[in-house]
């Protein structure tokens, strides 16, 4: 392009592959059908019988969040030319079969919706495109420079092409390329590895080829926490150009877009450029429409105060729960509540499409705000504060070269993504079937990073190593494995100072263990993390209320309100029929709504419900449900609450209730890491009530109801002795943060402790 700007000629046309293709073909008399139109069609395409057999809610808001899965399915099948018959047999699960036929009647039921409004969908162009002659003929040669993965439907366009005018090929092979490679193979061209290579797709000729000698030049640095990236990266910014590297020259490349924002917020010099634009969703007006729907969907006080927050009066809101209305009813109402925001172009033309589209539906207002939502959760308002330093995905940077390059979030998971595509097909039938599998999209991925940091003179790599986050392997198939660790300069996000300040361990004197009446959860937060005591026992920092579903508490609650008042229950539908009973009353004494977990703990503790009747008819019986018990253990007060006590003629059982793992609870091995001792201090105090013949062990509620003995009790308890011990001979320590980290993740302090995203 740069020699031919010295002739006097006109310059070749330069337009991107999707463009291409878009010129390149025509559907005759038919035209693509909208995004959301094509989720209604598919939604009325589903109305027959054999489709209840995916169990797949056919309500309108849960069928819009399934349908992109039915989408991508049919694309794919269609884009590489594979059909259902290719499938059937391919899995060896029963119904696997079954359900590949009801995805085929699917597809056929809408496609024929599609016809009858003289309507296509991407996922039937192959099949029904013509090529555009006039197009073709316009041009005397082709050139693609292919950066990544051609479809059979793309490769068979071009090559329908290539029978008519010269077609070349320019691309860069790698290890990250052999599936494309075979497709070329497969057509009578070989390609050499690690080459730049252009080739003639008609002649099938090699014109060019030259052995790949870029090395990457990239630095690798190590941070604690995710967000001390956001520093890190406008430091380096700032090295790259006292290294001579224009701004214009230096590319951000963001794994993951969610962090985008970060960074836009810490850029207030407005330096960067963010080519993928911002997301609407993060529009005040977007989170204020949000809020309504989630109030509409659970009417719950948590989502009343969120309205009020922005300024949302939910008492003016004279919302029919149970009337249709048309589209144009439900604007006017956003209007009169000053909740409809279509000042900006882009959202001016959503909003007269969206009548348009919908000019003949009707449905509930909260229906209507689904689908609004849904509309402006895909609009993106460009940056055109004109940024010099260009921030983008890796999907962008494909073609693209840039003398400084800098990569965040390199850990493995993010890089490469994990893809979301196989919902309907495992890996082994991909393969069976000629479909991309898994591994072929990451190595599409991995071609995208090797060929923007190749083009790089400096590149920098960063990763967090927080929550046992790992550098992606990725790196070391680059032999870029080492890295150094690195300092976020926290003050480049603050106009002051910054105010964290260097806290040292604080010493606590004076201490005296027989002042604390000791729980279970308090011995256990002493052994393992002095930090973590020194906020909880001795501060009493309050913890704030979690909004999340804590179903260990529900369900402990339900079951010593169905124990209180039965010693012994005969059969499993009358325990069924009180669990389910004591389930609704809670969750409707608590004003939570949780109906979809009375289903499912109803399914998983099926197994539960069979072994207490079995239990029962063995002769046990319960005695108390959530018995409290206090006493002393070798000199120290202790206080308990088991949850179920048990008798037959001649011991005690003690019931603790598990919905998770038992392994740390009853270890067997390396006893000495043991730092719950529930069921020791349980034993220890019954046997000074007077209790003889005590048996102690879990029911792994989700686990078929089994029931799992203590083990190695009498060595416990005497570790419990020599922890209560240690403890009565403390007069002071020094409350030290602890060293399992993965401890951390959980714990009520840890932004106390600053080891959480504290930035």
């Amino acid at each position: 392009m740069e020699e031919q700007k010295a002739y006097d000629m006109f310059l070749p046309s330069l337009m991107r592959t999707d463009e291409f293709e878009h010129r390149a073909i025509i559907m005759p008399q038919q035209i693509i059908v909208d995004p959301l139109h094509r989720i209604l069609l598919l939604r009325e395409a589903s109305d027959f019988e054999e489709f209840k057999r995916l169990k797949i809610d056919k309500e309108l808001v849960r069928f819009f969040s399934r349908s992109d899965s039915f989408f991508k399915f049919f694309e794919e099948l269609s884009a590489e030319g594979v059909g259902f018959d290719d499938l059937i047999g391919a899995d060896a699960y029963i119904e696997f079969d079954e359900h590949i036929e009801i995805l085929r009647t699917l597809r056929l039921r809408y496609e024929e919706l599609l016809n009858a409004r003289n309507l296509t969908d991407k996922a039937f162009i192959p099949n029904k495109y013509k090529l555009n002659q006039g197009f073709i003929d316009s041009y005397d040669q082709f050139e693609l420079y292919l950066e990544g993965y051609l479809s059979q439907h793309e490769l068979s366009i071009i090559n329908k092409i290539a029978q008519q005018k010269s077609f070349l090929i320019s691309m860069h092979t790698s290890k990250f390329t052999t599936k494309m490679m075979k497709r070329f193979e497969e057509l009578g061209i070989i390609l050499p590895l690690n080459h730049h290579v252009c080739f003639d797709l008609k002649s099938k000729e090699i014109i060019f080829q030259e052995k790949k000698d870029e090395k990457i030049n990239a630095k690798i640095f190590r941070c604690e926490e995710r967000l001390e990236q956001v520093p890190l990266v406008l430091e380096s910014i700032q090295n790259l150009v006292d290294s001579g590297i224009s701004p214009e020259e230096i590319v951000l490349i963001l794994p993951d877009e969610a962090i985008q924002e970060q960074f836009h917020i810490y850029d207030k010099a407005n330096n960067f450029n963010f080519a993928m634009g911002f997301s609407y969703k993060n529009k005040n007006s977007f989170k204020r429409l949000d809020a309504l729907y989630r109030y509409l969907q659970s009417y719950d006080s948590d989502s009343k105060d969120l309205l009020l927050t922005y300024g949302i009066k939910v008492d003016e809101l004279p919302i029919s729960a149970t009337k249709s209305i048309r589209n144009k009813e439900f604007f006017q109402h956003l209007e009169a509540w000053e909740l409809l925001d279509i000042k900006e172009e882009v959202l001016l033309q959503r909003y007269s499409y969206f009548i348009k589209l919908f000019h003949t539906h009707q449905m509930l207002f909260k229906n209507w705000l689904y689908l609004w939502l849904q509309l402006l959760s895909k609009v993106s308002i460009d940056d055109v504060r004109g940024g010099k330093i260009t921030v983008m995905g890796v999907l962008e940077s494909r073609g693209m070269s840039y003398k400084g390059v800098i990569i965040v979030d390199v850990n493995e998971g993010i890089v490469p993504v994990r893809s979301n595509k196989d919902r309907f097909l495992n890996t082994a039938v991909r393969a069976y079937s000629g479909l991309p599998t898994k591994n072929d999209r990451e190595s599409l991925q991995k071609y995208f990073y090797q060929r923007v940091l190749e083009q790089a003179q400096q590149s920098i790599i960063f990763y967090a190593s927080s929550d046992n986050r790992l550098p992606s392997k990725f790196l070391y198939e680059l032999g870029l494995a080492q890295s150094q660790i690195s300092i976020a300069p926290l003050e480049l996000l603050y106009s002051n100072p910054s105010q964290i300040i260097d806290s040292k361990d604080p010493i606590i004197n004076n201490f005296d263990a027989s002042f604390y009446r000791w729980s279970t959860t308090m011995l256990k937060s002493f052994i393992e993390c002095k930090r973590h005591f020194y906020y909880r026992y001795i501060k009493e920092l309050k913890v704030p209320k979690k909004d999340e579903i804590n179903e260990g508490l529900i369900l402990h609650e339900v079951l010593d309100r169905v124990f209180k008042n039965y010693n012994q229950i005969e059969t499993i539908e009358e325990l069924q029929r009180l669990f389910h009973t004591h389930l609704l009353a809670y969750i409707h004494t608590n004003n939570i709504h949780y109906e979809y977990y009375t289903l499912l703990w109803k399914k998983r503790l099926e197994g539960f419900f069979y072994k207490q009747i079995q239990h029962f008819k063995s002769g046990w019986s319960v005695t108390a449900s959530e018995y409290k018990i206090t006493g002393t253990i070798a000199g120290l007060r202790f206080i308990g609450k088991i949850d179920r006590l048990d008798q037959n003629d001649s011991n005690t059982l003690v019931i603790d209730y598990k919905t998770g793992s038992t392994l740390g609870a009853n270890r067997s091995k390396n006893l000495e890491k043991l730092s719950d001792f529930q069921m020791s201090i349980y034993h220890e105090l019954l046997q000074e009530k007077g209790f003889n013949d005590i048996e102690l062990g879990f029911i792994k509620l989700f686990d078929n109801g089994e029931y799992e003995p203590i083990t190695l009790l009498d060595e416990k308890s005497q570790l419990l002795k020599e922890h209560i011990h240690s403890l009565k001979q403390t007069n002071s320590f020094v409350a030290k943060k602890c060293d399992n980290l993965q401890q951390c993740l959980f714990c009520d302090y840890k932004l106390n402790c600053e080891r959480a995203e504290y930035l």
